[in-house]
């Protein structure tokens, strides 16, 4: 939210902070109420005067230019040459000295323009970024003063604040509000603004009767006929004070509505009276699947849900959001009626995420308005509207309040701020910081009672009071004390450790934490994933039925994930299309599916994400399938958990029954390149190379590869218990054997017979050397394996050598039929 700091003086005097405003950002900063940036925008007019011009003659050089002396004060004649020509002697203009920069980054110094000197611009409004278009240089009024600056003379010397406003303090979405904070803060006196119109004796009651259906939604309603208004363009003081906070200037009236607003909070709506049927206002819930038409012209279908201000036929205006075409002033309305109300936040927050409209009356009222404030408001609109828009405004106006908003007291003594705190309170602080606060304070023992306003819809109980004191005291005044340590500290929870070990590796294989919502978009992740059916072949509990929200952000965000992959897949895309070429994801996050008993479940997941593959002068890339760098790194993590006895499956001899094949591949992955991860003979999970379909799709040039695994599964029995070995003082022998064998045959499948074979004395195995040149036959390969072998008791002998590689070629012979090359 923007705020002016010349309209907060209005208020409170802040003329301190106009050569310092970094002081009040960091005093409301340290409050809770951020600053996240101030603009200065007299900066935007330095060495920009105003001038006088005493000569102009014609250019020696060029008929269309003009020469022109200019005086900028105390004797200063500036020559000057300027292409326009509705200026005269006389005149006074706005001058840009050398030094100024003008927008667009236009720099202006000393030239020579067709071989004359020239000093300096003589500027139109549209130079200086004040409008569109102009017809040439701007002449000011002959009062104007010569040499004032210009940023200063225009009401342009103004100095902003950009505020980060947490939900809870919607009392400071307002210039008034805002500076009753900082009367609190600095002990500054508040001046309120003039809120009491002058009306006549008729009745608003007669002119348009009001009924309220919906009053539990409505808690407030107020509202005031004016007659005889004259809709036209808002005076330049009004225009200003609003566009200097971002809003645009659209007509008088509805311009002091956006002014009070901003004043005080409170949104307010102008209808054109002529336009309300029946001359009746009804606020009622809208009537299911009926249109409604936005100030923009758009229309959109209504559920029932929403809150309306009706007129006898049909709904004018979503309350608290937005109004209607068939309601908003126009340039020919004559009678108003202004309204002012206090809608529950609940009503205007679901209307407005509903139909995706944000306003700042759905913004304020979202967080929620004072209803004590209603009439204020009202009543400061009119009176600006009187005066901006002439007519005459009816007395007996409208208000709504059957049922008036009551705090509850708050009792609490200064010694529990104290013992909160840690250091002693002091109670004329306390009471003096209440009463600016706006609340009502009374003696009541040895403690206070003291009662919230209605705007201050945070303060319930003492332990908010203990907040507000030490934030307007300063938080710096805590004192730094070590709490008692009276027992030991609780053992860390195992999920959590375990979570921890598996993120610190997996950034040591090279990957970052990426941290996604727990909800997506239901339409998004159906078409990503396809049928469900696949993630639980690969032992990932899922359920085609959705766990829906039922209050959704907005459609991207309407349901619990299913699955981590459709996450990290966007965070893949994501970072592609800006330039990463290559880069590793992994996430740790919960996903969710209905039960079969109708119960919701929740998993802990590990998902890992991996597109580019390096490569430099100094290291080429080496031609393999990308999926093979997720599967090392899941085997150190498998390693890592002590986990030894895993098996990678493809679908087609993974089943058991049931599907096979192809329909247990998911459909974003590619079929050929994709594994179930089989430990301890369940499956946890999955790891594939993402479907070329889909890439080529989202126009991603790189190969890329998904993993989704079960930690639920992988943590069972952690951490498991390492057998601690002594080294062994004698030697270890190496044999190495080259076989010839099908390309179809998995060399995980002949490690883990020459495992078995030669168990006892066999240290490691490992592949060393693959060959599939033009001198092997067609559908052959040559794999060289190596074997290292050791006794741990004595020094190897040769028979006992011969005698395990002998049981290892019989058994690959037998089992395989290979033979060594």
């Amino acid at each position: 939210m923007k705020i002016s700091l010349k309209w907060l003086q209005d208020y409170v005097d802040v003329a301190e902070f106009f050569q310092k405003p970094e002081e009040l950002a960091e005093a409301l900063t340290r409050a809770g109420l951020e600053v996240e940036e101030i603009t200065n925008r007299a900066k935007d007019f330095n060495h920009v005067v105003i001038g006088h011009i005493l000569e102009k003659d014609k250019h020696p050089n060029a008929d269309k230019l003009s020469l022109c002396r200019v005086s900028t004060g105390e004797g200063v004649v500036h020559q000057i040459v300027c292409g326009a020509q509705n200026h005269k002697a006389g005149d006074r203009v706005i001058v840009a000295l050398p030094g100024a920069v003008l927008p667009g980054n236009f720099a202006i110094k000393k030239s020579a323009v067709r071989g004359v000197d020239s000093a300096g611009m003589l500027c139109s409004l549209k130079e200086l970024g004040l409008a569109k278009e102009s017809d040439g240089i701007a002449i000011l009024p002959p009062d104007a003063p010569v040499g004032k600056s210009y940023a200063e003379y225009g009401g342009y010397d103004d100095i902003t604040f950009e505020l980060k406003v947490t939900p809870n303090r919607a009392d400071c979405l307002s210039h008034y509000g805002l500076a009753r904070e900082v009367a609190c803060l600095f002990g500054k006196e508040l001046k309120a603004p003039n809120a009491e119109p002058k009306t006549n004796s008729q009745s608003t009651k007669s002119e348009i009767a009001l009924e309220v259906k919906a009053f539990d939604l409505c808690p407030r309603y107020t509202g005031r006929f004016i007659k005889g208004v004259k809709v036209g363009p808002s005076p330049e003081w009004l225009k200003k004070r609003i566009e200097s906070v971002g809003l645009n200037s659209i007509n008088n009236i509805v311009d002091v509505t956006n002014y009070v607003m901003m004043e005080l909070g409170q949104p307010l709506h102008a209808f054109d009276a002529a336009f309300i049927g029946g001359k009746k206002i009804v606020v009622d819930r809208a009537i299911m699947g009926e249109s409604f038409t936005k100030l923009d012209g758009a229309t959109i279908p209504l559920t029932g849900d929403e809150l309306t201000i009706r007129d006898a036929n049909h709904a004018i205006c979503l309350a608290g959001v937005v109004g209607g075409r068939n309601s908003g002033v126009t340039d020919d309305t004559a009678n108003v009626f202004l309204e002012a109300a206090y809608f529950l936040p609940m009503s205007a927050r679901k209307t407005s995420r509903t139909h995706g409209i944000d306003t700042d009356s759905a913004y304020r009222f979202s967080r929620g308005v004072d209803p004590d404030g209603a009439l204020r408001g009202l009543n400061r609109a009119t009176a600006l509207i009187l005066e901006v828009a002439g007519g005459e405004a009816y007395g007996d106006h409208h208000d709504f309040y059957p049922n008036p908003v009551k705090k509850a007291p708050v009792s609490i003594s200064v010694q529990t701020v104290s013992d909160r705190l840690g250091y002693e309170a002091e109670e004329h602080k306390f009471v003096d910081f209440m009463k600016r606060l706006g609340c009502e304070v009374e003696k009541a023992g040895s403690a206070y009672k003291v009662l919230p306003p209605t705007f201050r819809f945070d303060l319930e109980q003492d332990m908010d009071l203990v907040e507000e004191y030490a934030r307007l005291n300063g938080y710096e005044h805590i004192p730094e004390a070590l709490p008692v340590f009276a027992s030991a500290p609780s053992h860390h929870d195992k999920a959590f450790m375990l979570n921890r070990m598996t993120s610190e590796l997996m950034r040591g294989e090279g990957f970052q934490q990426a941290f996604n919502f727990a909800f997506v978009g239901s339409k998004g992740e159906k078409a990503f994933l396809g049928s469900l059916e696949t993630m639980k072949a690969a032992g990932l509990a899922s359920s085609e039925k959705e766990i829906r929200i039922m209050n959704p952000l907005n459609e991207e965000m309407d349901v619990m994930r299913s699955s981590l992959s459709y996450g990290l897949f966007k965070n893949l895309n994501t970072n592609f299309h800006y330039g990463n070429m290559q880069g590793r994801l992994f996430e740790i996050g919960n996903t969710f599916a209905v039960k079969d008993d109708g119960s919701y479940g929740e998993s802990s997941r590990l998902g890992l994400a991996l597109w580019g593959k390096s490569s430099n002068l100094w290291n080429k890339a080496l031609e393999y399938p990308i999926v093979f760098e997720l599967k090392a790194a899941v085997e150190v993590l498998l390693k890592s958990l002590n986990i030894s006895s895993y098996t990678w499956v493809t679908p087609a001899n993974s089943s058991k029954g049931g599907t096979t094949g192809a329909n247990e591949v998911p459909a974003f992955m590619h079929q050929g390149q994709y594994a179930q991860l089989l430990v301890e003979g369940k499956k946890v999970g999955f790891i594939g190379t993402l479907h070329p379909v889909l890439l080529d799709d989202n126009k991603i040039r790189v190969p890329a590869a998904l993993a989704e695994l079960d930690l639920d599964q992988l943590y069972k029995g952690q951490p498991r218990p390492y057998r601690i070995q002594s080294v062994s003082k004698f030697p270890v022998v190496e044999r190495d054997f080259a076989f010839v064998m099908p390309k179809t045959l998995k060399v995980g499948d002949v490690l883990k017979d020459i495992r078995k074979a030669a168990a006892g004395l066999l240290v490691n195995v490992d592949v060393f050397d693959l060959y599939e040149g033009e001198k092997m036959e067609a559908g052959k390969k040559s794999v060289a394996i190596r074997l290292w072998l050791q006794d741990e008791n004595a020094t190897l002998q040769e028979t006992q050598i011969n005698e395990v590689t002998t049981k290892v070629l019989e058994s690959l012979k037998k089992n395989f039929d290979l033979s060594v090359r």
